[in-house]
């Protein structure tokens, strides 16, 4: 009887994380800045890295390999 709850919860749980993934999607509306791409002009980067001076900034390249 207790693998059988156990299996029943383990089910459940993985489809209720299915449905928050596919469900969550419908309710995430991107911003504007975000339906125009991204900006290809580092000029724009150094300003606001700038900008934050006195600030902690991190900076991170990533790769997608």
């Amino acid at each position: 009887m207790t693998t059988l709850r156990i299996l029943l919860a383990l089910t459940l749980g993985v489809l209720m994380a299915g449905v928050i993934v596919v469900g969550g999607e419908r309710f995430y509306k991107p911003s504007r800045a975000q339906k125009s791409g991204y900006s290809k002009d580092l000029n724009e980067l150094r300003a606001k890295f700038n900008s934050d001076r006195g600030k902690v900034r991190l900076l991170m390249l990533l790769s997608p390999s």
